[in-house]
């Protein structure tokens, strides 16, 4: 019985070394040469029909067995019904359609190939802009676009669905526990930085003092001038940091007639945080009147006056309100604090005013 391939596919033509007409037998011109096998198998046994041999080469370059009907049809191959085919396919079915026509178009010769296509397999042409993609195109419809972006971002940024300014893990949740963590450090960094409003209280002892040299009462123009330091104990142990102050100004008032009698200001300073610390502040007293009826420029002058054999000088009532500026705090806190039952550190000549 002849073998299928070879009355499938014929012998191919196609010339190459005599070297390459085999790919069975490796070994045809050494030692390991075997006469009595063929050189087209490498396992033969006696009464076994030998096929032609196999090219791979051939079959890699488009050339053997397989590919013979390029060529032309041979009869008893596979689509003619041959062996293997067993009749099942016309040869009809491999023809090519004879019943089309093409359109006249297509027989012009002096159309290119390209043009002569036929329209049923050029895909139907459109409008090429539609008003929708203009829109987009102008300005107004690219401020849409955007804000559709930023629409879009925000409730995906509200669902959980993205994160913050390009970071994924930024999502809604996690700003919420860093701002609240943020805020608590906050909290507590304040707690321990912003000052505290000190206290001031005045020396029990002696509440201010007078540079004698600078005394001066008149009775035409009436007035009083003189100046002096008030010796105040300051307490800022409430405060965990020094305190600074860029002023601390003060003002004597008369606490009978409520009128102011003295000024001064403490300027730049630091204030350590403990309590107890003594502070001395320049005021300058100074006072006029239209005449000596005047009720504060009298009880300055009985309260200073010179002390008779005999007389008794009455005390001073004194108010001294104190406007700190403090590095830390925005407002300008005020205390106020009193002193009765002072005597006056001078006295006047016997023959002043």
């Amino acid at each position: 019985m002849a073998s299928r391939l070879s009355h499938d596919f014929p012998t191919s033509t196609h010339p190459y070394p005599n070297n390459r007409q085999s790919s069975y037998n490796q070994y045809a011109s050494t030692q390991y040469n075997d006469t009595n096998v063929p050189r087209n198998s490498l396992y033969y046994e006696q009464g076994e029909e030998l096929d032609e041999p196999f090219d791979v080469r051939a079959d890699f370059d488009g050339v053997g067995p397989k590919y013979s009907e390029r060529y032309g049809k041979k009869e008893g191959s596979v689509r003619s019904g041959g062996a293997l085919g067993m009749g099942m396919m016309d040869d009809a079915s491999y023809r090519p359609v004879s019943t089309h026509v093409a359109p006249s178009g297509y027989s012009d010769i002096n159309k290119s190939v390209a043009s002569r296509e036929e329209m049923i397999s050029v895909p139907m042409l459109g409008p090429e802009w539609q008003k929708s993609e203009l829109h987009e195109l102008s300005r107004r419809g690219q401020a849409e676009l955007k804000g559709e972006q930023r629409t879009k971002a925000w409730r995906e940024w509200t669902r959980d669905q993205r994160g913050i300014c390009g970071v994924r893990w930024l999502t809604r949740k996690v700003l919420v526990f860093i701002v609240f963590a943020f805020l608590a450090a906050l909290g507590v960094t304040l707690f321990f930085v912003i000052p505290r409003v000190p206290n001031f209280q005045f020396y029990a002892d002696e509440p201010f003092t007078v540079d004698n040299s600078t005394v001066s009462f008149n009775r035409v123009p009436t007035n009083f001038s003189f100046t002096g330091n008030l010796n105040l104990y300051g307490d800022g142990s409430g405060s965990y940091l020094p305190i600074h102050f860029t002023s601390l100004e003060a003002t004597v008032y008369d606490e009978t007639t409520n009128k102011a009698i003295a000024k001064g200001d403490w300027g730049n300073h630091f204030m350590n945080h403990k309590d107890q610390q003594p502070v001395v502040l320049p005021v300058n007293f100074a006072y006029s009147a239209v005449n000596t009826s005047d009720t504060t420029w009298n009880d300055m002058y009985s309260a200073c006056g010179h002390q008779w054999t005999g007389t008794t000088r009455p005390d001073l009532k004194l108010r001294l309100i104190l406007r700190m500026s403090i590095v830390g705090i925005l407002h300008h806190p005020e205390i106020s604090t009193q002193i009765s039952g002072v005597e006056c550190p001078f006295e006047l000549g016997v023959n002043s005013v």
